[in-house]
């Protein structure tokens, strides 16, 4: 597996290249399934060079010091844990019906289970982050193991997305969240010398907890409301999350707020110099 080949010029090219004509045409064009709402989903750049001491980027007030540069009211959707066969192709239909673009951290065991769906997100014009291999909690395993864990995340990716269009593939983005965001300064550090950025959240809706949809909505809409703007977290395998979703965006449409994607920077010189992960030994995912 090559990490370099992924985050490098193809993410930037196909995705970020006309990143501000299409936020100019969304503001002329309506959404065909929603009129009162864009028809593109204005993107944010996320910068994936650590700027302190500790190195690593990290992004969202629920655990660090700051979040994405998101403006008053705007809110990035990203889900945790799938790529579910039940749940993922409903909420991106739900996506598409508003026109919203969205992050999806996926599994990598689920990836490698589920490809098509990988590449359905892909496709769909959403980000693509990952989420491990497996959902440990990476704190209760060793350093090697727990790099590990990350990097095979990263290849079940790389695997699934193979086979797409150039444009698809470049949909995987250098971005990676903690399992249970049970994170780790060391793995933030590392992550951090090969420009791939920790992301955890602003808001959450306890989607997790198996509560009802509407107790998700109603905490979703509290939570935003205490902040402001930022990154929301949910779950695409979870139904009542799939279930209140088209909801709460309409909910929050009528109060003002609007969407953004997340997408890495145009990647910098470092990557193509920092060690190949391949160095962990890794070859398939088999």
């Amino acid at each position: 597996m090559h990490f370099n080949r992924v985050f490098a010029a193809a993410f930037a090219a196909t995705l970020l290249c006309g990143a501000h004509a299409a936020n100019a045409n969304a503001r002329l064009e309506s959404c065909p399934g929603n009129p009162l709402a864009p028809a593109q989903t204005p993107i944010v750049e996320i910068d994936t060079r650590g700027s302190d001491a500790h190195g690593g980027a990290r992004y969202g007030t629920m655990q660090y010091r700051s979040t994405a540069p998101l403006g008053p009211k705007q809110v990035a959707l990203t889900f945790d844990d799938g790529p579910d066969p039940s749940n993922t192709k409903r909420i991106l239909d739900i996506l598409d019906s508003h026109c919203i673009k969205a992050t999806f951290f996926m599994v990598g065991w689920y990836a490698k289970a589920r490809p098509d769906l990988v590449r359905e997100v892909a496709a769909r014009g959403h980000t693509i982050g990952t989420h491990t291999w497996l959902h440990h909690n990476l704190r209760r395993l060793p350093e090697a193991s727990a790099q590990r864990e990350i990097a095979r995340g990263f290849e079940a990716m790389e695997q699934a997305l193979s086979t797409a269009p150039a444009q698809d593939r470049a949909r995987l983005a250098p971005f990676f969240r903690f399992p249970g965001l049970n994170d780790k300064t060391s793995l933030i550090t590392w992550l951090g010398t090969k420009d791939i950025a920790t992301l955890s959240c602003d808001f959450g809706a306890d989607d997790w907890k198996g509560i009802a949809g509407a107790q998700i909505r109603a905490r979703a809409l509290r939570n935003i409301a205490s902040v402001g703007s930022g990154i929301l977290i949910l779950h695409d395998t979870k139904p009542q999350t799939a279930a209140m979703l088209d909801g709460l965006i309409r909910d929050l449409r009528a109060r003002g707020y609007s969407f953004v994607q997340l997408a890495p920077k145009r990647a910098a010189p470092a990557i193509a110099e920092t060690p190949d992960i391949s160095s962990l030994g890794l070859r398939s995912t088999q």
